[in-house]
């Protein structure tokens, strides 16, 4: 045996070894969490698969097992980059309900509230904090929705993914990583993404987990004990390790609540790629841009020894063919049992209805709208879903894990003023629940201007046609002298004191997810006290209104507005239609030149539309836009002060309702005018409004107080207001200069915390 095939024998060997090497070489990708930061996992495998480098397996932690997750689905890096862009994403991440699916019908009526106690009366009474700062609602429907099909397409296997894949998850009370390597795709992501005080945990097997990085940030074990991998490519884009100080609390929580985490790929020859994302926060998803490039320049930067250790390539149309063929023959989703847990039988019945009310099987996209409004339900205080094909049906077993709410609601809040119309509030609801679900409630305001009492009794029935029905009985009153500031000053404020009293029915349908359709008949009493003069002495008595009667309303409403006062985003329409049939009797008080009394029989119908609309805008300017009408035949009152108490007015500036400003009440009516906010930050606006105010016939005084209408069209007023509004935990804190034209003192200024939101009155 000559030098020469020695050498070629040597070099044959060589050869077939390395080649050998390079078809059986496995890489395992490894992802560790890290909040908004893990999208920096998306830049990196998009670089890895332009440089043909090889992912055949993933595993990952949080947000890496939700960027796993989604190639082990059979997603591309650029699929996975639009879909992160989308706003549906945006609201999975920040527990956002899509306001198409936002069942306004199941909303009950604002109130000043600032804290809301909840307590259970089937026990000892007791109440809970909450356990997550945003809701999970919306991502735990879209991962049960999108991985759904394609689990049970694998099976229900993750080695039988488009990629083999696992995630790892937090048992706190066992203190120890769960590791999920088969069954429900999309319930295993959401308990290893269940970051503390930011999503609610997940309850799996009778187990409470949490996210996966609290003792497993970097499942490098994970990988090399399951696949055996003959490289392991992992990622760190958690940033550096917050520093644990005595006055930030999320430090605090953290060191107790976390295992240190060791960032090692525990493999011959692997490679860690660390992503510069220290300067994105935690929960920061306005800038994915960002996060991705950093993925991607990180991982370039490594290419080159990435191609020196790993010879093996995949060529990038083959590769999209394999995903294609995995996506291709995935089937749709229909639902046809329901599965509920966590109540009892009727509670269940009840929830099945609304679910699910026909019997035959339903695609998941036409049972969203019906989950979602169980999510409104004040019944329900968290609800969990899951899918799983039945193989005997062909269809899809839906599983509701239920925990109710608790039966007793206390609220308390009400608004604190630079002006004397500070108030409290206190309000209560007792929930009962069975095939039909009952509320009592009932409310009380304390102040100077406002003092009103309320009570209700409400059936809510989740029939096909789902409907409320409602006794309702309030009491108002408004005392604008004693609120008024020129009341601490030499010149004296009107003397106005406006009650109104009215018990009636409601009954309430849905109109589809956004609206509500509400017809009221009710009893009505109004008494105006109030003098004609501003010269009036402590002994003088003031003249008196009475209106008693029967109204009939029907009124529409759509909102998907994002804040009960003071919002920034959404729209909202209310358009009603009342009837009024009622006998007004005034009593002059001793300063009124007339002593008759009168007494006259009143009807007229009263139509008026409200709409607002805050206008999409990405950035930090969003231009509002804000209408208001009325249409009525409303007769003119014995005098001018109780013609102007008793008609619509436009009310456009919160301040206005604490306010009696003639000039802005009309029988018909139309005002409307910008409301620009400007972002400073996620917590602070500034409210930039103008409104122009157009009556058809103003109301004039006539020299014997009574009351005639002036030209068509004469005159109008106008309305402006500036402001800044802090969006604080418990309320709105707000400052604010507001003009009023054609007023004696033309502008006010409003120092407010708290809300200005008050019970209905008789003619609203």
């Amino acid at each position: 045996m000559n030098i020469r095939y020695l050498r070629l024998l040597f070099v044959g060997f060589l050869f077939f070894h390395t080649l050998s090497k390079t078809q059986a070489q496995k890489v395992g990708l490894v992802l560790s969490g890290g909040g908004a930061r893990g999208l920096a996992h998306i830049g990196v495998m998009k670089a890895l698969e332009e440089n043909g480098i090889p992912i055949d397996y993933v595993a990952g932690t949080s947000a890496g097992s939700i960027v796993g997750c989604m190639y082990a689905m059979g997603l591309s890096p650029r699929q996975m980059d639009s879909l992160v862009h989308t706003e549906d994403f945006y609201n999975w991440a920040t527990g956002i309900i899509d306001e198409d699916y936002s069942y306004y019908f199941r909303k009950r009526e604002e109130n000043p509230s600032w804290i809301n106690l909840k307590f259970s009366l089937d026990s000892i009474i007791q109440t809970t904090l909450p356990t997550s700062l945003v809701s999970s609602v919306p991502i735990d429907y879209a991962l049960m929705q999108n991985t759904a099909p394609v689990i049970a397409a694998a099976k229900y296997n993750f080695d039988s993914l488009f990629v083999p894949f696992r995630c790892v998850a937090a048992d706190i009370e066992n203190k120890k990583t769960v590791i999920f390597k088969e069954g429900d795709l999309g319930l295993a992501v959401r308990a290893s993404s269940a970051y503390p005080f930011y999503f609610r945990p997940v309850v799996f097997d009778g187990k409470i987990l949490y996210d996966g990085g609290m003792y497993n940030n970097f499942p490098a074990d994970v990988m090399l004990a399951d696949f055996q991998p003959d490289l392991i490519i992992g990622i760190n884009s958690g940033g550096s390790t917050m520093t644990t100080s005595e006055t930030n609390i999320i430090s605090q929580i953290r060191a107790m609540m976390t295992t240190p985490t060791n960032f090692s790929v525990l493999c011959e020859n692997g490679i860690l790629i660390e992503p510069n994302t220290d300067k994105f926060g935690l929960f920061d998803f306005s800038n994915i841009d960002g996060l991705i490039e950093e993925g991607y320049k990180a991982a370039m930067a490594q290419m080159d020894r990435l191609h020196f250790n790993i010879q093996r390539r995949i060529n990038p149309d083959s590769l999209s063919e394999k995903r294609h063929n995995f996506r291709h023959n995935l089937k749709p989703v229909l639902v046809d049992n329901v599965i509920i847990e966590g109540v009892n039988s009727k509670q269940a019945d009840y929830v099945r209805k609304v679910i699910k009310p026909s019997l035959s099987p339903i695609p998941l996209n036409r049972l969203k709208a019906s989950y979602f409004q169980l999510v409104a339900d004040q019944n329900i205080k968290t609800i969990f879903p899951t899918l799983k094909y039945n193989p005997v049906t062909g269809f899809y077993d839906m599983k509701v894990r239920i925990q109710r709410e608790k039966d007793l609601i206390t609220q308390f809040g009400g608004s604190v003023s630079s002006r004397p119309i500070s108030e409290a509030f206190i309000g209560f609801q007792y929930n009962l629940w069975h095939r039909k679900a009952y509320s009592f409630s009932g409310n009380f305001y304390f102040g100077k201007l406002y003092t009103s009492g309320q009570a209700k009794v409400r059936m809510d029935s989740p029939s096909r046609i789902p409907y409320f029905l409602e006794a309702e009985a309030t009491i108002n009153q408004y005392d604008f002298f004693r609120s008024s500031n020129a009341f601490f000053s030499d010149q004296k404020p009107a003397y106005i004191i406006k009650s109104d009293q009215n018990f009636g029915i409601n009954f309430g349908l849905p109109a589809r997810n956004k609206g509500k359709i509400i017809t009221s008949c009710d009893y009505i009493r109004i008494a105006d006290n109030y003098y004609q003069t501003s010269n009036f002495l402590q002994n003088d008595t003031a003249d008196k209104t009475i209106l008693k009667g029967m109204t009939g309303t029907v009124l529409f409403e759509r909102s998907t507005l994002n804040k009960k006062q003071y919002a920034n985003q959404g729209t909202f329409l209310g358009i009603s239609l009342r009837y009024v049939n009622a006998n007004e009797f005034t009593i002059p008080g001793s300063t009124s030149v007339d002593r008759t009394i009168e007494k006259d029989y009143h009807d007229w119908f009263q139509f008026k539309i409200n709409y607002e609309n805050y206008y999409k805008r990405r950035g930090w300017l969003k231009l509002g836009f804000y209408f208001e009408a009325a249409a009525s035949n409303v007769p003119f009152f014995a005098n001018y002060t109780s013609t102007i108490l008793n008609s619509p007015s436009f009310n456009p500036v919160q301040e206005t309702k604490t306010l009696f400003l003639p000039n802005f009440h009309a029988h018909n009516f139309a005002g409307g005018g910008l409301r620009n906010v400007v972002s400073i930050t996620g917590n602070l606006d500034l409210r930039i409004e103008a409104y122009v105010f157009q009556p058809y016939q103003e109301l004039i005084r006539t020299p014997d107080l009574k009351t005639e209408y002036g030209k068509a069209f004469s005159r109008r007023y106008y309305i402006g207001s500036f402001g800044a509004v802090f969006h604080s935990p418990l309320g709105p804190v707000g400052a604010f200069l507001n003009y009023y034209d054609d007023r004696k003192n033309p502008f006010s200024f409003l120092l407010q915390i708290g809300y200005l939101i008050y019970n209905r009155s008789a003619l609203d």
